[in-house]
């Protein structure tokens, strides 16, 4: 059983947590802006946070709202491709492995 869990956490739990991530900036409501703050730089007491506006930015992309989602944050795009690419990589190397040991 300890074997499963580990197999299971080390191929798919990156998977299942940047694959709902994603999902949950897609169904989000991008402005809104209610929710606590989640910066550890913000939390700190320093201004500038680089990350804020980049989960609004990502489900303005994923709405069509370019314009809106460069606003937000300029990242937007960039960090939506390198999160999706991620995924779309270690899903594609555990498939093809698991066929793998399958044949």
């Amino acid at each position: 059983m300890k074997e499963i869990i580990t197999y299971l956490y080390r191929n798919y739990f990156e998977i299942a947590a940047f694959s709902v991530g994603l999902l949950l900036l897609a169904l989000m409501d991008p402005k809104t802006a209610s929710g606590p703050g989640l910066c550890l730089l913000e939390n700190l007491g320093f201004q500038y946070c680089p990350g804020d506006g980049l989960g609004h930015s990502i489900s303005f992309i994923i709405r069509g709202e370019f314009d809106n989602a460069l606003e937000a944050n300029i990242l937007g795009p960039f960090a939506l491709i390198v999160l999706s690419g991620r995924v779309f990589y270690l899903f594609s190397k555990n498939y093809l492995n698991h066929n793998n040991k399958i044949e």
